[in-house]
């Protein structure tokens, strides 16, 4: 049994259609997530914005900069699924998604195979989704801001490049 039967099983995962209407939305979903997440990312170095909005001296935004972080590239993946029929209620499943469909270039209805042919992610773009989640675990529960940081700064970057990716192959 294929991994992504065991989660449509488990009801975390399903086939639909409709949703191949959505994937733009889901892709602008994954633009704003970006613009909150730089928003926060420039309250940490911006005396003036942080005395404006009244910001405690050691408030540190980075644990929320590596969330959103994470949340705009999760929302982006299920643009890319949502391209394809399919619906998710689960990371883990969304990452197998696109793990099957994307990376292992399974044969596929002809306009998916269309859609394959014409942009492929590499696997080394998935699993920055993957690592972008963990960090963020380690962010969200670790007390030391210097971990937190490098985090948010490895996060930020990643954003953006599996976001463009994502963007270019939903406009194909």
């Amino acid at each position: 049994m294929k991994k992504t039967d065991w989660y449509i099983k488990q009801g975390q995962l399903s086939k639909d259609n409709s949703y191949k209407n959505l994937a733009n939305k889901f892709l602008q979903k994954a633009r704003q997530n970006l613009v909150t997440m730089s928003i926060l990312s420039e309250l940490n170095d911006n005396k003036k914005a942080r005395d404006l909005l009244k910001i405690p001296k050691d408030y540190d935004s980075n644990e929320w900069v590596a969330i959103t972080g994470y949340y705009a590239m999760y929302t982006a993946a299920i643009s890319l699924l949502a391209k394809i029929g399919y619906r998710s209620k689960n990371h883990t499943a969304t990452l197998c998604v696109l793990e099957e469909f994307f990376v292992k270039k399974k044969i596929l209805d002809e306009d998916i195979l269309i859609l394959l042919k014409s942009a492929m992610f590499h696997k080394e773009e998935i699993e920055k989704l993957s690592d972008a989640r963990h960090k963020r675990e380690i962010a969200q529960y670790s007390i030391t801001k210097q971990t937190t940081k490098s985090i948010a700064e490895k996060i930020k970057k990643d954003a953006y490049d599996f976001i463009n990716k994502c963007e270019e192959i939903i406009n194909k």
